[in-house]
């Protein structure tokens, strides 16, 4: 597997509690800070130490053994190797791969040009392309079992790259971890960026210029009244402005800042001109010359001759980066991976938060995805997913702009409404949820949500008796509703059967009447005959998530074909104990393939090891599709299939059931011949 999209399910979050997944995202955004901190305070000869501090850093918190930075050369045909860090006792990658070059490694170049910020992961090398063949060597050498890297970039040019590795396992990085190596890239690739304009700048000969323009913060000059009487090229970029058409002019002309911090800007002219000679401030909002935001500190401090203040220079740094990182990392914190909605731990804040008089009546809805697990088994966690995600955008969407719409559980959901009451949030919000949730066309199986609410009226009343009582709610009515649910399940999955299948009515039809007459030939009693008759319909149920195009191949199945096909007596089964209403018939679906010499599949049962039902079942299925059309067999008379039932009966079919259902079918012919003459 390479270059592949890293995906989550819905039970990824649920590794680590909600308290732990907030720590770790705090942890990182101390990291990044501490790193964003570092580069932009320290001078370029501590600049290789705090990159080697860095990636070590990095390389820890995503449980690495190697963190690695390439750059480009200036020909930008290689990549050579700029920094590194090794677990140890690991040995460092540098003993065999200093240079990479784009002619040897075509390969790794190519995936690095594609795209904005392009992430490469590989976690098994057998399954690289044959033109990767020196990347597989190169991996091999270095004993790399997982590699993750992203390309930096800078002004939509590749810098360079940065990655990590593990040797002594290999490690399933999720969505989660791409999100957050993502984040740190953009500090890396920025910091490489300082570095190679600082190297750039230092081949100047005027001196002043030299250390102005080396800063990435924009310095600008003013003399006593104010007036800009000088500014660097970081102060042009990060402004926009031009120095020649800035010049003489006031900064408080000049200098835009947002409305929503004007009047904390004000107060920094006001103690200017008071006499204040030295002052910092961040979290200020910069609007530059083609009005885009940004977040910036500013420090000013005065420029003295003797007492006299003869002029100002202000330092502003952009910080939009770290502030965007910081917002990403609290983003991750409080919000759903899968659905997008908030998590349980902003509910559990915002709970606190409304849980004020103001807000009353406070309702609280608890509502639980029907069916998830079913979806699950049925059609894979991909489907369920669907489910999931389908069902918090009905939520959001039903609910109004201010309502606060989380996911916190599993299959789980909460909703808060301030100011509405119980019966204006049945109307208004659950009554919307179930209508368009039965509306819904476009999943196997529509949304189907049990939904619990309770209002807090009073300020004496605890808000956690009020959640409490919407949780008892919900699960009351999924108790009251939840056989014609589950009932509603079942009739969903059989329509998708046939949709996939294409047996029709009739096959039902026909495998319920045969299985029941042959259920009467050898004497079960009525629990038995309604479990055969049950069998009858849904035995092949775990063929729903078997791929169409081998459902429906005209042809013989190959033997990876047969492999996959073969699974769909597990599925079935795992769907079936999933339901009340199937988990007693779920054993003879899983043997409904077996066979009485005890070569069949799953488990390799035989003779009376097989379950009674299945045994039965396997005869009629049989019967029914010699002589009715199937896309890879031709139909057999009655004789035909008759012969070909005895021929088999002994090593694939229980031979008694066998002779009990030809003797069935034989005293059917009899009785129909009877009739045609009277």
């Amino acid at each position: 597997m390479h270059l592949q999209e890293l995906s989550s399910n819905n039970t990824i979050l649920n590794e680590l509690s909600d308290e732990e997944l907030i720590g770790k995202y705090h942890h990182f955004g101390d990291i990044v800070f501490k790193i964003s901190s570092g580069f932009d305070q320290f001078a370029l000869d501590q600049y290789e130490a705090h990159m080697n501090w860095s990636l070590e850093k990095i390389g820890e918190y995503f449980e690495a053994d190697r963190a690695f930075l390439y750059q480009y050369t200036e020909d930008g045909n290689t990549l050579s190797l700029s920094t590194k860090w090794c677990k140890f006792p690991i040995e460092s990658r540098i003993v065999h791969y200093q240079d990479l070059s784009a002619e040897k490694h075509g390969w790794l170049f190519s995936k690095i040009n594609q795209g904005n910020r392009h992430f490469i992961f590989i976690d098994d090398l057998d399954a690289l392309p044959p033109e990767a063949h020196q990347e597989k060597e190169m991996f091999r050498e270095n004993n790399t079992r997982s590699f993750f890297a992203v390309v930096l970039r800078m002004q939509n040019k590749s810098i360079g790259l940065m990655g990590l590795e593990t040797v002594r396992k290999k490690c399933m990085w999720t969505k989660h971890h791409l999100a957050l190596f993502g984040i740190a890239s953009g500090v890396f690739a920025q910091a490489l960026g300082k570095k190679w304009s600082a190297k750039k700048l230092l081949s100047e000969t005027d001196l002043m210029s030299v250390t102005l323009n080396t800063l990435q913060e924009a310095v600008i000059t003013t003399n006593p009244d104010l007036e800009i009487i000088m500014l660097n090229r970081a102060a042009e970029k990060i402004t926009g402005l031009v120095e020649k058409c800035a010049l003489h002019k006031k900064i408080t002309k000049v200098l835009q800042i947002s409305p929503e911090k004007r009047k904390k800007f004000r107060n920094i002219w006001e103690d200017l001109e008071a006499g204040a000679d030295l002052m910092e401030i961040e979290d200020l909002v910069l609007t530059d010359k083609w009005q885009n935001n940004k977040s910036i500190s500013l420090s000013v401090s005065s420029i003295l001759n003797q007492e006299e203040i003869i002029g100002r220079v202000f330092v502003i740094k952009d910080i939009t980066v770290r502030k965007r990182s910081e917002e990403e990392i609290r983003s991750l914190g409080y919000y759903d991976g899968l659905t997008g909605l908030y998590n349980r731990a902003f509910f559990e804040m915002e709970l606190l938060k409304y849980n004020s008089p103001s807000f009353l009546p406070l309702s609280i809805v608890i509502a639980d995805c029907n069916g998830l697990k079913i979806v699950n088994d049925a059609f894979g966690h991909e489907e369920g997913d669907r489910l999931l995600c389908k069902t918090a955008q009905i939520i959001k969407d039903s609910c109004r702009k201010d309502d606060i719409v989380a996911r916190i559980g599993g299959d789980e959901f909460a909703i808060i409404l301030p100011g509405i009451g119980k019966a204006d949030v049945e109307k208004r919000i659950v009554e919307r949820i179930k209508k368009v949730c039965v509306q819904e066309k476009n999943l196997v199986v529509s949304p189907s949500l049990a939904m619990g609410i309770a209002t807090k009226e009073r300020p004496q009343e605890d808000i956690n008796v009020i959640r409490r009582k919407a949780e008892d709610y919900m699960y009351s009515i999924k108790l009251t509703e939840n056989k014609s649910m589950r009932s509603s399940m079942l009739m969903s999955l059989r329509k998708s059967l046939e949709e996939r299948t294409h047996e029709t009515e009739d096959h039902a039809s026909r495998m319920r009447t045969l299985s029941t007459e042959l259920g009467k030939k050898i004497g079960l009693n009525e629990a038995q005959m309604t479990e055969i008759a049950l069998l009858a319909l849904l035995h092949d149920i775990g063929k729903i998530s078997t791929p169409s195009d081998i459902l429906n191949k005209p042809g013989k199945l190959n033997d990876d074909e047969w492999a996959i096909m073969k699974k769909h007596s597990e599925a079935g089964y795992r769907i079936a104990v999933s339901s009340p209403e199937l988990a007693f018939i779920a054993d003879y679906i899983l043997g409904h393939h077996e066979r009485w010499d005890g070569k069949g599949y799953p488990e390799g049962l035989k003779r009376y090891q097989i379950p009674l039902p299945s045994r039965m079942i396997a005869v009629v299925d049989a019967y029914d599709a010699m002589t009715n059309n199937r896309s890879y067999k031709k139909v057999l008379s009655k004789e035909e299939a008759i012969e070909e039932l005895n021929r088999n009966a002994g090593t694939q079919f229980d031979p008694a059931i066998v002779n009990a259902f030809i003797q069935m079918l034989k005293a059917q012919n009899e009785e129909n011949s009877v009739k045609s003459k009277l």
